[in-house]
């Protein structure tokens, strides 16, 4: 198995890259849990709105509550420190939560022409789990609460000196350290589950084309790219 790490050297998400068959690459766990996240987040482009809840997960690992919960004066304008934060709230409890960049911008949008104690996303528990499955990869389901242990599989691998940074971020300790960690292993602080970055692009469409058999006309509708990147990136 090949590894790649994210070309700023202050992050280091390793990003699996493929190599022999289809069926070799995804007998490694973290390796499918990597595709099916990144598939989640590109697929839901499609609509600003269930990309910003699928984001919202990915980024702070938020639950269906939290989610329901979210208002437009929960997502703060400006950073906390050197990240942007929003405030989640389950029964009763609320942590402050780092977001990245792009999470950030999509939610400002979101909460354009809202009040401030207006929910961004309008969605019951099931309808949550039906978007997040409307994304997931083909023979892959996915809900809210799976989504959230692929990523934390993600994240614990990436743990190290043994100390628990997915616990310090659901619960929103230590903040310093978790953005730290955050910068380091995040691969949405480091656009590793976007297509921005061409290798990692070139990664996830040639994984994406294996896996669903597509050509490149039906591939670049699917991820809402033009059909002369995904071809370039196909062939190279």
């Amino acid at each position: 198995m090949h590894t790649r790490r994210a070309s700023d050297t202050h992050n280091t998400h390793t990003h699996y890259v493929p190599s022999g068959s289809l069926s070799e690459r995804m007998k490694d766990e973290l390796m499918r849990l990597d595709f099916d996240i990144h598939h989640i987040s590109v697929m839901s482009r499609r609509s600003k709105l269930h990309h910003g809840m699928v984001r919202l997960v990915i980024s702070t690992l938020a639950t269906p509550e939290e989610i329901e919960n979210l208002v437009k004066k929960d997502v703060r304008k400006n950073r906390t420190g050197r990240m942007y934060s929003v405030k989640l709230t389950s029964a009763g409890k609320s942590r402050m939560a780092f977001i990245d960049d792009r999470t950030h911008r999509i939610l400002m949008e979101l909460c354009e022409g809202k009040r401030g104690r207006e929910k961004i996303f309008p969605f019951s528990k099931e309808e949550m789990d039906s978007i997040v499955g409307m994304y997931s990869p083909p023979g892959r389901s996915y809900g809210v609460e799976r989504l959230r242990k692929a990523v934390i599989s993600i994240l614990r691998d990436c743990s190290i000196f043994g100390e628990d940074f997915v616990s310090n971020i659901v619960e929103g300790r230590e903040a310093d350290r978790v953005a730290d960690f955050l910068e380091d292993f995040h691969p949405f602080f480091s656009g590793m589950w976007d297509l921005e970055d061409e290798e990692v692009a070139k990664d996830f469409l040639k994984v994406y084309s294996e896996v669903t058999g597509k050509g490149v006309r039906e591939i670049a509708e699917r991820v809402m790219e033009s059909e002369e990147r995904v071809r370039k990136l196909l062939d190279s």
